[in-house]
């Protein structure tokens, strides 16, 4: 938090929404979600750490053709509709490797 707002006891994260689950892609059967807006503008909230239930895998969307601008740095911020990956339990795979 900067400084002018004080100190603030509960770490918080920077969460950008994203759509309700579509039908699973035909081909892949991953469940796809987009990017989540208010007029125009992405739909985003800062949160409690606390608040947060789990991570997701989200692979980028690609359809016809590739973005061009779509870089593995990037890709979140690039394209709009993602496949929802349940393939993959990230806190399983901390969790394994912390240890």
């Amino acid at each position: 938090v900067p400084r002018q707002f004080g100190a603030y006891p509960r770490a918080l994260a920077y969460v950008e929404w994203f759509t309700p689950f579509k039908p699973p892609d035909p081909s892949s059967r991953m469940r796809q979600v987009s990017r989540s807006t208010r007029q125009l503008w992405r739909n985003a909230a800062v949160v409690h750490v606390d608040e947060i239930v789990r991570p997701c895998h989200l692979i980028p969307r690609m359809g016809q053709s590739v973005d061009l601008r779509l870089r593995s740095g990037n890709a979140y911020e690039v394209a709009n509709d993602f496949y929802f990956n349940e393939f993959i339990d990230g806190e399983m795979f901390c969790a394994c490797v912390i240890k």
